[in-house]
């Protein structure tokens, strides 16, 4: 970067920070009077406190603006979170009931699936290409060293709203290629509530949450404790999850201002996958005992809006510390331990405009945002088994590499929504987007490399309502994803990284950028009936993948093209005696669109042709499910038999499709739940056919041989595979005060 083009980005993010600030600070300032003008009024069903009167600009699909409508040119889902499953990881839970979302697991731990979204990976595993971005009140939790994304981190028993926003979600900034997904937590409201809950389920899982919360003379507040606490379903997988949550806010006529707090310190074993002959001898084994996670999150938000004048003001300010330790075991390599730092600040700014005139009204929208991450690595490795650690790393110590990224995100951006009447809608919107990141190797400073990646990203959408209940929109857009500090240092092919831990200067990667095609229409013709169907195109350039050279290893590289095409198709209805029934059906076909040589495990691995499918990413895709609400006396009763349904789909290592794919698999899940006054019992059973099913798998070599076997000379090539967690009967209770 030249010195013009730092003093500028310098310029910006000081100027963006400052924003953010005197963002927040104007939400605390005294109510100021202002001229006549047309109010809505929103506030919670049952909320006895006074509501706050929103100006009559409503803005939708913006980081700060509390959600999408109906004339979002873009397919909106918002998840139903009133009955979460009892996990910690409920969030990944609830998506995979959504059109075109799949899980897999291949850490062996029900608290890390990872997700394919259209094709694209929300992971919480280093080294998985992240496509999906996260919010939670209007911030990324994304982790800054990797991107990638802490189910077990999220306060799933405090969120208030959640939504799956599809596509390229320009305003959103990095990583939103398949879309972003908007979480906002709950709040106090007058009337006093405590909640207590305790849930119990097979192998020693047991959890428990409690939430206080009330408001008084504008100010609010709302307290979550939770924890949990299992044994897991195969052999050292136990967790233990811990979690406290806290808001104070204050609600006036024209303002709402927040601050939140959330603490989390959790440890997670992990089991991995399985050789196939492993698998069919003992579901429950446990390849290289040992393995396991240990996050601890400090995170401080501050939020709020304004309305001055003719014109809302949003902002947000942040602090984030995420200390992790990662320990692998290997079995024919050094064991290998990660202490990883990740700390970030920033600030969002946001303000919005409305003109009218006549029939027509333009709703100018502006902002800019900061976000400073400072990353640090430690490495070291353990002798395991007769492998001893490499002699480039410190004999006493084990440490291998000592690293630090001070990356630098700055971003500016505006989205202009022109209403004609009450049925056409046009939104055009642009991002701009600069990222620095240098990489500083604290053992070997000649390693020390900078980065710096620049894109400006458009996007325009068109709605039309050509009746009551009837819409249709389409719209062309551009996402933008710069590789993550690790992905950059491990980039070489000639030395591969057992991830996370190599790292170093190496051939640099280009960023990910994609164009996306979509139409969808959508039919209510009536309260209880709705129908959507969303076709779309994503063509991707220079996407990063992770590819394995060896079984515990592998590098980061671009691929020329790829693409994403799909049909998305969901419908619910309302039927008599309190009936309901839901279904989904999607087709993604994503696949590669060049010639290129990937590594693999397989020895002489066929090279990949425009055509052949990304692994684990399946093509058909559905759910179905039958509910019942009844009202009997004083006891309220709920009930849902849901199915999931997912086609076959290659393993990892297979990218030129040569060999079979993991059979289709589908799973059935069953709530019953029964509510009488302050008190509800709730029963949830996965997997309630109890079907075995693996849905991850990776071809690696397997140089323990069978399962209490002797070891081999020559390690043969395998299929490692993740089982399917059994049938799982779980009970809720709760009361409320």
């Amino acid at each position: 970067m030249s010195r013009t083009a730092a003093r500028t980005v310098g310029m910006s993010a000081c100027a963006t920070l400052r924003a953010g600030a005197l963002a927040i600070a104007l939400l605390l300032l005294p109510r100021a009077t202002f001229g006549q003008r047309p109010d809505t009024v929103r506030a919670p069903v049952g909320d006895t406190t006074k509501a706050v009167r929103l100006g009559g600009i409503r803005v939708t699909g913006t980081r700060l603006s509390g959600g999408a409508d109906e004339r979002s040119a873009a397919r909106v889902d918002v998840l139903s979170i009133r009955t979460p499953p009892p996990e910690p990881s409920a969030v990944a839970s609830i998506l995979v009931h959504q059109p075109g979302v799949t899980a897999f697991d291949d850490q062996g731990t029900r608290l890390q699936p990872t997700l394919d979204v259209r094709g694209f990976t929300a992971s919480p595993v280093v080294g998985s290409a992240q496509g999906v971005s996260v919010f939670l009140d209007g911030v990324r939790v994304n982790e800054a060293d990797a991107q990638e994304l802490n189910f077990d981190l999220l306060p799933i028993d405090a969120i208030d709203r959640a939504e799956l926003i599809r596509g390229p979600a320009t305003l959103f900034g990095k990583n939103s290629l398949a879309g972003a997904l908007m979480l906002s937590t709950d709040r106090g409201n007058r009337a006093p509530r405590f909640d207590a809950s305790t849930e119990v389920g097979p192998y020693g899982y047991r959890a428990g949450h409690v939430i206080a919360a009330g408001a008084s003379r504008g100010v609010d507040g709302y307290v979550l404790a939770r924890a949990s606490n299992e044994d897991g379903y195969r052999e050292h997988t136990g967790a233990r999850t811990r979690m406290l949550f806290g808001t104070v806010g204050h609600r006036g006529s024209e303002s709402d201002a927040a601050i939140s707090v959330l603490l989390a310190h959790n440890r997670l074993l992990q089991a991995g996958s399985l050789p196939e002959s492993w698998l069919a001898a003992d579901r429950r084994a446990n390849y290289t005992e040992g393995d396991f996670f240990e996050p601890d999150l400090l995170a401080v938000t501050a939020r709020g809006n304004r309305r001055l004048l003719e014109t809302d003001v949003r902002g947000t300010l942040f602090v984030r510390r995420n200390n992790s330790e990662q320990f692998n075991v290997n079995v024919d390599n050094p064991s290998a331990r990660a202490l990883i730092g990740n700390r970030s600040y920033g600030g969002t700014a946001e303000l919005s405009y409305l003109v009218r005139s006549g029939p027509l009204a333009l709703t100018t929208t502006l902002g800019g945002e900061l976000a400073r991450s400072s990353v640090r690595y430690r490495i070291f490795q353990e002798p395991s088994g007769g492998a001893p650690i490499d002699v480039d790393c410190e004999p006493t110590t084990g440490l291998c590499e000592h690293a630090s990224v001070e990356e630098t995100d700055a971003a500016a951006f505006a989205q202009l929504a022109l209403e004609a009447g009450d049925r056409l809608s046009v939104t055009a919107s642009a991002r701009g987007d600069a990222v620095r990141l240098p990489f500083r190797d604290l053992r070997e400073p000649a390693n020390d490399a900078t980065n710096t990646f620049r894109r400006i990203s458009p996007r325009l959408g068109v709605t039309y309502r050509f009746a009551e209940g009837i819409s249709a929109y389409g719209s062309v857009g551009s996402g933008f994803r710069a590789p993550a500090p690790l992905e950059l240092a491990c980039a070489d092919a000639e030395a591969p990284c057992p991830l996370p831990f190599a790292l170093g200067e190496d051939p640099p990667l280009a960023p990910v950028t994609v164009w996306n095609y979509e139409a969808g229409l959508a039919w209510r013709p009536r309260a209880p009936l709705q129908l959507e169907l969303t076709a779309f195109r994503s063509q991707v350039r220079d996407e990063i993948v992770f590819v394995s050279s060896q079984s515990a290893a592998g590098y980061f590289q671009n691929l020329p093209r790829t693409r994403r095409d799909g049909i998305e198709l969901s419908g619910e209805a309302a039927l008599p005696l309190g009936v309901r029934v839901f279904g989904s059906y999607s087709f993604i076909d994503a696949t590669y669109q060049s010639d290129v040589q990937l590594a693999s495990a397989i020895p002489d691995a066929a090279p990949v042709r425009p055509g052949d499918r990304f692994s684990l990413s399946p093509r058909h895709r559905g759910t179905a499910g039958i509910g019942l609400t009844r009202v009997l006396r004083a006891f309220s009763v709920d009930g849902e038999l849901s199915a999931r349904a997912v086609s076959s789909q290659f393993l990892r290592g297979d990218e030129a499709n040569r060999y079979a794919p993991l059979p289709a698999y589908s799973a059935v899940d069953l709530r019953v739940g029964v509510e009488h006054e302050s008190i509800s019992a709730t029963l949830h059973v996965t997997n309630l056919l109890d079907s075995r099913y693996v849905t991850f798998g990776v071809y690696g070599l397997n140089p323990l041989g069978p399962i209490g076997g002797p070891a081999p000379v020559t390690p043969p090539l395998e299929r490692f595979l993740t089982p399917s967690y059994p049938r799982a009967v779980t009970v809720v209770l709760k009361a409320a005060l």
